[in-house]
């Protein structure tokens, strides 16, 4: 939810905020705008939009909505999913390491 106690910026101030740098520059306005109209997908699939506010001078957003918004795209973050090579890698390396210390009989 929106407070306006909260530190107010443009679209262009929003687009400068570290949070939204992309190698070292800030992002084109455009990204801030379609976060605030479309919104952007979580890892669960959910839209999430960038909060805003209409004032007489134009939409403004807040470092706070920008913080929300982030924690709300970060969050539950799904761990990554290991190949099946690598799942069997890291098998083939436990049973090894299991077999070393005796725990497994030496393969014939």
């Amino acid at each position: 939810m929106f407070d306006l106690t909260e530190t107010l910026l443009s679209p262009t101030e929003a687009a400068k905020e570290p949070v939204f740098r992309r190698h070292g520059k800030a992002v084109h306005i455009s990204a801030i705008y379609r976060y605030m109209v479309r919104g952007a997908t979580t890892p669960r699939g959910e839209r999430v939009k960038l909060e805003v506010i209409r004032t007489p001078f134009g939409v403004r957003t807040s470092r706070e909505a920008i913080t929300r918004f982030i924690a709300k795209l970060s969050g539950d973050m799904p761990l990554p999913q290991a190949t099946p090579a690598t799942r069997q890698r890291q098998i083939d390396q436990a049973e090894r390491e299991l077999r070393e210390a005796g725990m497994l009989p030496a393969t014939p």
